[in-house]
C-alpha cells in the first residue's frame, strides 16, 4: 500500500523546467566561449598562423605576444620585421617593444571605426641603403606584389577608419649596406598624428611636435627634403653643423602626398657648407675681384637662424636664410628666400648678393651707402637653375636710386644720370629717354645762345683786360666736361651764361 503512494506522489518533471536546465547550460556554455575569444586570439598558436598569412618576400615578421581582453586595453609586444634575404644575415628593418590601445574588444564593438588611440613604443627604423635603392623602398615593392595588394583591376582604397597614433621615442639610422656605417641618425623622437578617412578624404594629420633636435647635417638629410627648404645646401661638395626642425602643423593627403600642406620652423647651428652650385661660385669670385682678396669657397650660415618654412600646392617656400663669410667681412652676406617645386622641381628663389659701393665709389656719400643686396631672381629647376636678368631690373633700379639720392647735391649731374639709368633698369625705358630727349635739347639751346653771345661780344670789339687775361691764360685748363656742366647748372637752378 505505502509502496503504491510512493509511485504515485513521483510525478515527472514539467517540460519548461527541463528546457530551462538545457537553456542555462548552454548560455553559461556560451558565455564560457565568448569569455574565452581573447584567450584564444592571444594565443601564440593562433596569432602566429595570422602572422604567417601576412608573409612578404624577402622579409620575415615576428611577434612575441599579444594581450587581449573583453574589458581591458589590448596590447601586442615584441615585433620585428627582418629582412631575410640580407646578403651576410637577416637584418632588423623596424623594431616596435610594444603597440597598445587605449580600448578594449567590447569599445572596439562599441566604437565601430572608429579606432581611439595606438600608442608605439619605442620603435627602430633602420635604413640601408642598397646599391641603387634602399631596403625600405625594397619593402614597398615586395609588399604590392604580395597578398597584401590589391588585385589586378580592383580600385585601391584606403581603409575607411579613424585612428590617433602615438609614437613614443622614434629613433631612425641610415646606413650603407657594404659598410654598415652610419650616415645618419635621428635621436629619439615622439609624434603624435592621426589617420582620417571616415568623411573619404583620407590623410594623415600630425600635431606640432619637435622632429629634429641638432641633428648632424649629412647628405641624407639634405636629400631627405633639407635641401628643398634651404637650397643653397641643395649642391653642396660638403657640410658641417646641425639643425634643429619643428613642425607647427602638417597633414598629408594619402592620394597625393607630395601635395602636402604645413609649417615649419628650421633652426641651424653652426652650420657650413662647400657650394658647389656655379652661380653661388661665380658670386663668390665676383666678391673676390671686387674686394681684391681671397675668398675660401666656403658659405657660413648664421649661427641660431630660423628658417620659415612652409608646404602648400606641391611647392616648399622658405624664407629668412642667411649665410655670409664672416672671415672676410661681417656684412658679406647673402640671403634666400623663395620656393621649390616637389613635383616639376621648379625654382622660384630669390637670392640676395651684396653689392660692395664702399669698394666701387670715392665719393664719402656713396662709400656710406656699405654693403646693400640686390635680389638676383633663379628660375628654371633644381636640375638646370639659371638667373632671370629681365626680373633683375627692378632691384637694380631701386640700387641706382639708392645711390643718386646718396648724391645728391654733392654731384647732381651724376644723380640725374643715375636717376635715368635706374628708370630704364626699372622697365620705364620710354620716360627715361624722353626725359634724355629733353635734357639733350636744353643742352643744345644752351650752347646755342652761348655762341651767339659770344659772337655779339666780338662784333661790339669788347676786349679783356690783359691781366685778367694773362689770369686766366696761366692757369692750367681743366678738362671740360660740358654734360656734367650743364647738369650741374640745370639741377642748381644757375643762370645760363659765359
Amino acid at each position: 500500500m505505502n509502496d503504491q503512494n510512493e509511485k504515485t506522489d513521483r510525478k515527472p518533471k514539467p517540460l519548461f523546467r527541463r528546457w530551462s536546465t538545457w537553456f542555462l547550460l548552454g548560455l553559461l556554455g556560451l558565455i564560457a566561449l565568448v569569455g574565452s575569444i581573447p584567450t584564444i586570439m592571444g594565443s601564440k598558436w593562433l596569432y602566429q598562423r595570422l602572422v604567417d598569412q601576412l608573409a612578404i618576400e624577402g622579409f620575415r615578421l615576428k611577434v612575441d605576444s599579444a594581450q587581449f581582453a573583453w574589458f581591458r586595453p589590448l596590447s601586442i609586444h615584441g615585433i620585428e620585421l627582418e629582412q631575410v634575404d640580407a646578403p651576410q644575415k637577416a637584418r632588423s628593418l623596424l623594431s616596435i617593444d610594444s603597440i597598445a590601445s587605449n580600448r578594449s574588444l567590447m569599445g572596439y564593438l562599441l566604437y565601430g571605426r572608429d579606432l581611439g588611440r595606438v600608442t608605439i613604443h619605442n620603435p627602430k627604423l633602420d635604413i640601408e641603403l642598397l646599391e641603387n635603392s634602399s631596403n625600405l623602398e625594397k619593402l614597398a615593392r615586395s609588399i604590392e606584389n604580395s597578398s597584401l595588394a590589391s588585385k589586378p583591376g580592383s580600385a585601391k582604397s584606403k581603409p575607411k577608419l579613424d585612428v590617433q597614433v602615438v609614437v613614443k621615442d622614434l629613433t631612425v639610422a641610415v646606413r650603407r649596406q657594404e659598410t654598415g656605417q652610419d650616415l645618419l641618425v635621428i635621436p629619439p623622437v615622439d609624434l603624435d598624428l592621426r589617420y582620417l578617412a571616415l568623411d573619404g578624404n583620407a590623410r594623415l594629420e600630425f600635431a606640432p611636435t619637435q622632429l629634429l633636435d641638432r641633428v648632424e647635417v649629412t647628405q641624407e638629410l639634405v636629400r631627405l627634403g633639407l635641401g628643398r627648404a634651404v637650397p643653397l645646401l641643395s649642391k653642396s661638395a660638403w657640410f658641417d653643423g646641425r639643425v634643429s626642425l619643428h613642425v607647427d602643423k602638417l597633414e598629408i593627403p594619402l592620394d597625393q602626398p607630395l601635395y602636402a600642406k604645413g609649417r615649419a620652423e628650421l633652426a641651424l647651428h653652426e652650420v657650413r657648407s662647400g657650394p658647389s652650385e656655379p652661380i653661388v661660385v661665380n658670386i663668390i669670385d665676383m666678391i673676390s675681384r671686387l674686394r681684391k682678396t681671397e675668398i675660401p669657397q666656403e658659405l657660413v650660415f648664421i649661427d641660431g637662424s630660423i628658417i620659415q618654412v612652409r608646404l602648400a600646392d606641391g611647392r616648399v617656400e622658405h624664407q629668412g636664410v642667411q649665410v655670409g663669410f664672416p672671415k672676410v667681412d661681417q656684412r658679406l652676406q647673402l640671403s634666400s628666400a623663395g620656393t621649390v617645386g616637389l613635383v616639376d622641381r621648379e625654382l622660384n628663389v630669390g637670392l640676395g648678393i651684396p653689392v660692395p659701393l664702399e669698394m666701387l665709389a670715392r665719393r664719402e656719400s656713396v662709400q656710406q651707402i656699405g654693403v646693400p643686396q640686390v635680389t638676383l631672381p633663379i628660375r628654371g629647376t633644381i636640375d638646370s637653375p639659371f638667373v632671370d636678368w629681365k626680373a633683375l631690373r627692378g632691384d637694380s633700379a631701386d640700387l641706382l636710386s639708392l645711390v643718386g639720392a646718396a648724391l645728391g647735391d654733392e654731384a647732381p649731374g651724376t644723380a640725374a644720370l643715375i636717376d635715368m639709368a635706374s628708370g630704364v633698369a626699372g622697365g620705364k625705358a620710354d620716360e627715361a629717354i624722353g626725359a634724355a630727349v629733353d635734357l639733350i635739347k636744353e643742352l643744345r639751346q644752351r650752347r646755342l645762345d652761348r655762341k651767339s653771345r659770344s659772337s655779339g661780344d666780338a662784333e661790339s670789339g669788347v676786349l679783356q683786360p690783359i691781366d685778367e687775361s694773362k689770369e686766366e691764360t696761366s692757369k692750367p685748363q681743366a678738362p671740360r666736361r660740358p654734360l656734367r656742366d650743364a647738369l650741374k647748372n640745370i639741377l642748381g637752378g644757375s643762370p645760363s651764361g659765359g
